[in-house]
Parts: C-alpha cells; sequence; structure tokens
C-alpha cells in the first residue's frame, strides 16, 4: 500500500517585504529573518514591545493596506481586519502600510 502525504515537504522561505509608514511616508525593507517590530525600531519608531510572540498585544498597530500574514494569538478576527502585531506578523503582500 502506498501512503500519499498531502502536507508540504518544507516551509515555505519568509520572503522581504517593504513597510510603510503613512504618516511620515518613510519606508523600510523588512528582511526574511527580520520582525517588523525590530526594522521600526533600528529606524527610530517608538514601538513598545514585551512578548515578541504575539500573545500580549503590547505591539499591536493599526494598519491600512496591504495583506498582513498575522501570527498572532492575541487578536480577534475583527481586530487583525483592522491591526497587526508588529513582532510577530509578516505581509502576503510585497508592501505593507501601518498607520504610523
Amino acid at each position: 500500500m502506498q501512503t500519499i502525504s498531502l502536507t508540504p515537504s518544507s516551509t515555505p522561505a519568509e520572503t522581504t517585504f517593504e513597510l510603510v509608514l503613512a504618516r511620515s511616508q518613510m519606508r523600510l525593507s523588512v528582511g526574511a529573518e527580520e520582525s517588523m517590530a525590530d526594522v521600526l525600531q533600528l529606524a527610530g519608531v517608538a514601538i513598545e514591545t514585551l512578548c515578541e510572540q504575539g500573545v500580549c498585544g503590547t505591539c499591536v498597530t493599526p494598519w491600512l493596506d496591504g495583506t498582513p500574514d498575522h501570527r498572532d494569538s492575541c487578536l480577534s478576527a475583527a481586530e487583525q481586519a483592522t491591526h497587526v502585531a508588529v513582532c510577530c506578523a509578516r505581509s502576503h503582500s510585497a508592501t505593507l502600510t501601518l498607520d504610523l
């Protein structure tokens, strides 16, 4: 008997995406191994973080455009429609715009 696996054999690699800050029009590149929170902090943008795992909600930030890849456990589906946990989320789209 042959067994067929329906699960992928490898995890897709993270991709780089552009983060746009709507208020300042700053554009930042988020690398495959970086979090949005890290990139924002390195650029001098004040973002509070605590757990850095998407559990506490400290880093939750409003988003305006793009398609976030939510990886948190602190936001409801309704909250994810307007907010993103920048410590752990990625972007499905090439650009993600935050209300910062």
